[in-house]
């Protein structure tokens, strides 16, 4: 820049400075409406989350127990170890028959029950067939026009398919119906082989009553054999599910604010890891008998639904249970709320008062349900607006003022700026 460029700019500031003093003088009441606003933040788009914050250990999602009655015989022998991996089809231990013929009729009756549930199973998929093929005659009996997207006009076929099915697909796609039903039949085909499955134990079981009164009962559950009880006249044989749950437990008032089907995150310090979970239930019972001059706690299981090899039994947690959420909410800052009112500092100048409606508080961030648009920025310290509706001004960078800035602009912006700058409105 020649030195003249130098020596114009510097007379202009001289004036700028000059002509400023002036207005200054005859009109203190103009600046004392104006804010300087020190601190501003814009507002953003993102996830606002309340969380309740709570310790808990690793433990079983599901408890299973076997028991054994002494009216089927004499028990004999245990044929596993507490620790032992046990799947569906295991050998748990034997007993001795003391009357062949009444266990032969336990056994009858087991697989006539057995036969009653696959008949009710079989019933069912029969009818979720029917339904199946009502979909697809009603489909294409419509117009050939018709959007892939597009959903059931028969009113009496989907309250059919919700008492049935038990969801509501008044808002689901044909296609979307159509998957939901198949699914429901393959569940219903693999309830039936389990049974099936069941009901050939039990024939086994009572044919080689022919050639032994020995029986061998078989474990029913997949998991780990976490105790053997010494005295058959309590649980007899006691399965950790591999289904892990983080247990923890609830004051009164927290115990309200806890639902089923709450998400949660739980973070495990010797694992090195955070998993998803989701609260089991919260049936709102106290974990002990309540006591006057005691506060109740309330045991809460929290399935953990992404646990690796690294988490197991014992291992202590922090949960964190998600009572409510928000996705893509506008947020501020809440030090810059004054209860329900905010400073937003609008483009063309000015300190622009908004009542709004609040949402979720965050931490430090507040949820602003409406009243304000992301991207829009807002005072931080109320304390720094003289009077609502009147400019602003913003604290001068001095290390952004360099004769590069200028190139930024034509020099007939800069002109411009330079005489709004200097001449009084």
């Amino acid at each position: 820049m020649s030195k003249r460029s130098k020596w114009l700019i510097g007379v202009l500031a001289v004036i700028f400075v000059g002509v400023n003093l002036f207005l200054i003088k005859h009109d203190f009441l103009l600046v004392d409406r104006t804010s300087i606003v020190h601190n501003q933040k814009p507002a953003q788009s993102e996830l606002a989350e309340t969380v309740m914050v709570k310790n808990g250990v690793v433990q079983t999602a599901l408890e299973e127990r076997v028991y054994f009655s002494e009216q089927l015989g004499m028990f004999t022998r245990f044929l596993v170890e507490e620790g032992d991996i046990v799947s569906p089809g295991t050998p748990l231990y034997e007993y001795t028959v003391s009357d062949l013929e009444e266990q032969r009729l336990v056994f009858e009756s087991e697989i006539e029950q057995i036969d009653s549930e696959i008949s009710a199973v079989e019933s069912y998929i029969t009818e979720l067939e029917s339904i199946e093929r009502q979909i697809s005659e009603t489909s294409s009996s419509s117009s050939a026009n018709a959007r892939p997207s597009s959903s059931l006009d028969d009113e009496e076929l989907l309250i059919t398919i919700e008492l049935e099915v038990g969801i509501d697909v008044s808002d689901a796609t044909v296609a979307q119906t159509r998957s939901l039903i198949n699914q429901q039949i393959g569940s219903q085909e693999a309830q039936v082989e389990r049974l099936e499955a069941e009901r050939d134990k039990y024939e086994r079981l009572s044919d080689g009553l022919e050639d032994s009164p020995v029986v061998t009962v078989e474990s029913e559950f997949e998991g780990q054999i976490a105790r053997l009880a010494e005295d058959i006249s309590h649980p007899l044989i006691t399965i950790y599910t591999n289904t892990l749950a983080s247990h923890s437990k609830l004051t009164d008032e927290e115990a309200m604010l806890v639902d089923e089907g709450m998400g949660a995150r739980v973070t495990s310090p010797a694992a090195g890891s955070i998993g998803d979970g989701t609260v089991a239930s919260n049936p709102l019972l106290p974990e002990y008998e309540p006591e006057l001059g005691q506060k109740s706690e309330y045991p809460l299981n929290i399935d953990l639904l992404t646990a690796t090899e690294d988490w197991f039994f014992g291992q202590h947690v922090v949960n964190e249970i998600i009572l409510d959420s928000a996705p893509d909410a506008v947020t501020m800052p809440v030090i810059g709320l004054d209860r329900s009112k905010i400073y937003v500092l609008n483009e063309m100048g000015f300190v622009e008062p908004r009542i709004v409606e609040l949402g979720i508080l965050d931490g430090d961030r507040q949820q602003i349900i409406s009243g304000l648009a992301a991207g829009e920025w807002v005072t931080v310290d109320t304390e720094q607006i003289e009077r609502s509706g009147m400019p602003y001004i913003t604290p001068m960078k001095i290390a952004r003022l360099t004769f590069d800035n200028l190139g930024y602009t034509d020099k007939r912006t800069n002109w411009k700026y330079v005489l709004l700058g200097v001449l009084p409105n």
